[in-house]
């Protein structure tokens, strides 16, 4: 039986922000108007149907190879490894070196599995046929008035941003190990959130994220979050963090999610907090 509903934020990983332990439930805050904070169970968020359907050499659908394949290799090992970090202060993280590759992975992927960078990606391709299709048109009459009489464009099957969403994602993680990474336990008083863009870009504008000087932040779960940096000497610390930097770090949470937050508890000021970012989010600019 083929998997329709393809998460682009794992399941597992939603579950460190359940609204209480060892539940499948959090609270979802929306960006737009007119949406109020409910709480849902992971397995209906961050989702699209045929997700990461692909078109096979035959002309035939692949509904759920890439998907099966996410979910053997990131989706279903990162949750325990996740889970089994205990952080500590005065003492560094220890980490398996095929743990710490999993997890850069698992990141990067994480920032390109969304729809803010897979769409992205699909733009630059359907730019491409559509010039292919201009340069065409601009060479033979014939073709042109065809063009024009039936309305005729190109547009890229939203397959074709699934080879350079793992490509790209390789390419991040490897920066990612050799960055220094800066664990944050969060303020007893204020928790982690995520988001549908749940890996944040940080560091000097401009900068991509495979790039030397960047900065990745994501929340791992609702009381621990990580920063890859190129900042620092140690490779692997850990901090503890004061209310007011949590909430400062949950902002930039907060503006890089597309629509949707997820937290572990409902509140009033959280979703005018979220709503105050309505018109910003993270993605790839074509």
């Amino acid at each position: 039986m083929p998997t329709v509903r393809q998460h682009y934020v794992p399941q597992g990983y939603l579950k460190g922000f359940a609204s209480q332990e060892n539940t499948p439930f959090v609270w979802v805050y929306d960006k737009r108007d007119g949406r109020k904070p409910q709480e849902k169970s992971v397995k209906s968020q961050a989702y699209e149907d045929y997700y990461y359907s692909q078109e096979t050499s035959y002309g035939q659908r692949d509904v759920d190879s890439v998907e099966k394949l996410l979910a053997q290799m990131v989706d279903n090992d990162i949750p325990p490894l996740i889970k089994s970090i205990q952080p500590s202060l005065g003492r560094p993280i220890t980490l398996a070196p095929s743990d710490k590759e999993k997890l850069a992975f698992f990141i990067a992927l994480g920032l390109t599995r969304v729809p803010s960078f897979r769409n992205g990606v699909n733009d630059i391709f359907t730019w491409a046929a559509q010039f292919a299709l201009s340069e065409v048109a601009s060479r033979n009459a014939e073709i042109s008035e065809t063009i024009r009489e039936y309305g005729i464009s190109a547009k890229a099957r939203d397959w074709v941003s699934l080879r350079p969403m793992v490509q790209m994602a390789e390419i991040i993680g490897d920066s990612l190990l050799r960055k220094n990474w800066q664990f944050y336990i969060a303020s007893e008083n204020v928790s982690f959130m995520t988001s549908d863009n749940p890996i944040v870009i940080a560091g000097s504008q401009g900068i991509g994220p495979a790039h030397p000087q960047s900065e990745l932040m994501l929340s791992l779960r609702k009381d621990l979050a990580l920063v890859c940096t190129p900042r620092g000497t140690k490779r692997l610390e850990v901090f503890k963090q004061s209310a007011s930097e949590t909430r400062r770090f949950n902002r930039g949470i907060v503006q890089a999610a597309r629509f949707k937050v997820f937290a572990d508890h409902y509140s009033i000021t959280t979703d005018a907090f979220v709503k105050k970012y309505r018109s910003t989010h993270q993605h790839l600019k074509v």
